[in-house]
C-alpha cells in the first residue's frame, strides 16, 4: 500500500492509501502533466514576455536598410527620406538617428512596440524601393 497526498488550494492536506496499482498510475499521470504543461509554457514563452519582465535584448542583426543607407549616396536617401510623412520621417529620425529603442518611441507616442516595429517595416520597405527606384 502506498499513501497519495493531495494539497489543496486552501492549504489543507489529505493523505489516501491505495494499492501500488493505483499509485503507479498516479505517478504516470503526474509526469504527463508536467510533461504538457512544460511543452505549453515553452511554446508559449516569447521575448515580448521578456521584455515586458523588464530583460531587454539588443538586435545584433544587421540592419538592411543601415547598410542601404551607408552604401547610398547621401543625396539619395535624402530623395527617398523626403518622400515620407512628417510622422514616418520623425519614426526614422527618433530610431537612426537618436538610436531610440521602439519601447521608448511607442510610450513616447502612445502606442504599442509592435505598431512600432510594424511602422519601421513599412518605412524600410518604401525607402528601399525609393533607392532603388534611384539607382535605376
Amino acid at each position: 500500500m502506498q499513501i497519495i497526498i493531495y494539497k489543496f488550494v486552501d492549504g489543507t492536506t489529505n493523505a489516501v492509501e491505495v494499492t501500488e496499482d493505483i499509485y503507479l498510475i498516479h505517478l504516470e499521470l503526474l509526469q504527463k502533466e508536467k510533461r504538457n504543461h512544460w511543452k505549453e509554457t515553452r511554446r508559449h514563452t516569447s521575448l515580448y514576455y521578456f521584455t515586458d519582465m523588464g530583460i531587454d535584448y539588443e538586435d545584433k542583426r544587421i540592419d538592411i536598410f543601415a547598410e542601404i543607407v551607408r552604401k547610398e549616396d547621401a543625396e539619395h536617401v535624402h530623395k527617398a527620406l523626403l518622400t515620407l510623412s512628417d510622422k514616418r520621417r520623425d519614426l526614422v529620425r527618433k530610431f537612426y538617428f537618436e538610436e531610440m529603442r521602439y519601447r521608448a518611441i511607442a510610450e513616447q507616442i502612445g502606442v504599442s512596440h509592435t505598431a512600432i516595429s510594424q511602422r519601421m517595416k513599412t518605412i524600410r520597405k518604401r525607402l528601399q524601393k525609393q533607392l532603388r527606384d534611384c539607382s535605376i
